[in-house]
């Protein structure tokens, strides 16, 4: 391996980048999570009706209802968009959990390349 190349891979191995403020037992896993449901929690407040959207979806897949779906249908039902916003950008524990199973997935919530942009900051600054 060349000099450059040894350090770019330095680089990719690292799991806490300097640059990162990471949150009490957060991993840059988490981070990039949290990053996507800050990216997230702004579009849903932006277009509210954006969180029925993902109702609907979780609603017409019924065999995939398992116990955290079922979880973020009733957190849904039963909180307005701001709450549901907040939950998606909140840095703690109860917020990293909801967000390993949330229904704010691909487009028209997060696109591709925002999230290939976060994982590029996570990584490389």
């Amino acid at each position: 391996m060349s000099a450059s190349t040894d350090a770019l891979h330095q680089r990719e191995l690292q799991s806490f980048p300097p640059w990162l403020d990471l949150p009490p037992r957060y991993t840059a896993g988490d981070w990039i999570s949290w990053q996507k449901g800050k990216l997230i929690a702004a579009r849903l407040r932006e277009d509210p009706a954006l969180v029925r959207l993902a109702l609907q979806r979780m609603i017409e897949r019924p065999r995939h209802h398992f116990p955290a779906i079922l979880e973020w249908i009733e957190l849904i039902e039963k909180h307005n968009v701001e709450e549901i916003a907040a939950i998606m950008e909140s840095a703690d524990d109860e917020g990293q959990r909801l967000r390993s199973s949330s229904p704010f997935v691909r487009e028209p919530f997060v696109t591709s390349e925002e999230v290939e942009a976060i994982r590029e900051r996570a990584h490389f600054g």
